[in-house]
């Protein structure tokens, strides 16, 4: 399957999520555009793990989604700190 095709699929479902877990994604999407690769990858482990871990209730679903979503605002805000440091300037 094409990556496109896997965009579409991956909207199609997202449009058919009630409103509040749409929201939920489309925060991790943007969270996910600032933060460095190495976050980036740990967080689509931690959502691998999340799967395999078949969830049995929408509730520890929704646990685990948290628990990413925390990650990334914690990594965002710190990659924003580190992007708003100044080095200092070179003396000529």
């Amino acid at each position: 399957m094409s990556v496109s095709e896997d965009v579409l699929r991956l909207v199609r479902t997202v449009e058919r999520l009630p409103s509040e877990d749409q929201d939920k994604i489309l925060r991790m999407v943007d969270l996910l555009t600032l933060v460095p690769l190495t976050v980036q990858d740990r967080t689509q482990r931690m959502l691998r793990e999340l799967l395999e871990r078949h969830p049995d209730t929408k509730s520890e679903c929704v646990a685990g989604v948290d628990d990413v979503l925390a990650y990334l605002e914690r990594n965002a805000a710190s990659a924003r700190t580190a992007r708003n440091v100044v080095a200092p300037a070179t003396s000529r």
